[in-house]
């Protein structure tokens, strides 16, 4: 008994997608589904549960979009899943130029739910192996976690981060980082940042005199507030004012750390990500 891994844009998720109709119509008919954020445990590295659920798939459900340019993440679990020779299923959910359709899944069966959802349906669920499926409807859960926390941070700050990572795990957050996670190096780095920013529930940026040096936490903390992702930055040491962050209300952790924690979660919570 495994499940079908769906892979998707995460950051272009919302309740009118038609993401959302097509995984509750495949639950009733009784497919087993693993996606994130929904079936990420909290506190759990995020890329490292991807590519464990990739690990332990029977289908890779993989649905195309206008937003499939900028969905790294989606190219990382194809590769992954053409290694391990897991079957892929290459839905259309959205528009899509056919120079976007990764080579790989060119000249397969494409399901499209666009223009013909029924018919779409009804044919995937013909073709995907029994091995994710059941008799009866799949009751869908609430999240196992809030999403994920991306944390920008100097490698010096590593031992802070240690405890910022346990704290998210106590509100129920996973979280994102790239100095500790595997990095698909066929993708350049600032196209797989872009999308895991966008995809995140808030990012949280340690200053310290390392940040202020490091030539990518400035641009990951621009990025952020670019694209309107809450960002949260917290001084881990105390560094020299800079012009990227002049003016910007962070929280102090350099005297009181509980104290830092505790201001922290009162900002998350006005926020709403409590």
């Amino acid at each position: 008994m495994s499940h079908a891994f769906v892979s998707y844009s995460r950051w272009a998720r919302n309740s009118n997608h038609p993401i959302d109709r097509l995984l509750a119509d495949l639950r009733v008919s009784g497919v087993r589904l693993w996606l994130a954020p929904d079936d990420v445990p909290a506190g759990a590295d995020y890329q490292e549960a991807i590519e464990g659920a990739v690990r332990d798939a029977g289908a890779i459900l993989f649905m195309m979009s206008k937003n499939l340019k900028k969905a790294t993440g989606m190219r990382r679990e194809l590769a992954q899943a053409l290694e391990q020779g897991l079957p892929v299923f290459p839905l259309l959910v959205g528009a899509v130029g056919e120079t976007l359709i990764p080579e790989a899944v060119r000249g397969q069966r494409v399901y499209d739910f666009v223009n013909d959802y029924d018919a779409a349906l009804e044919t995937l669920l013909a073709d995907l192996p029994d091995t994710v499926m059941q008799k009866t409807p799949v009751k869908a859960h609430a999240p196992r976690s809030k999403g994920y926390i991306f944390i920008s941070y100097a490698e010096e700050d590593a031992t802070f981060v240690d405890g910022l990572r346990d704290y998210l795990r106590e509100r129920g957050y996973g979280y994102w980082d790239y100095r500790e996670s595997e990095r698909d190096y066929h993708t350049l780095l600032f196209l797989e940042l872009e999308d895991v920013i966008r995809g995140a529930s808030a990012v949280v940026s340690v200053l310290s005199p390392d940040w202020k040096k490091s030539k990518w936490t400035a641009k990951e903390y621009l990025f952020s507030e670019e694209v309107g992702v809450p960002v949260f930055l917290v001084m881990a040491r105390t560094m020299e004012p800079t012009l990227v962050t002049s003016g910007i209300p962070y929280i102090d952790f350099t005297g009181d750390v509980p104290k830092g924690f505790d201001r922290l979660d009162r900002e998350l919570k006005r926020k709403g990500l409590a």
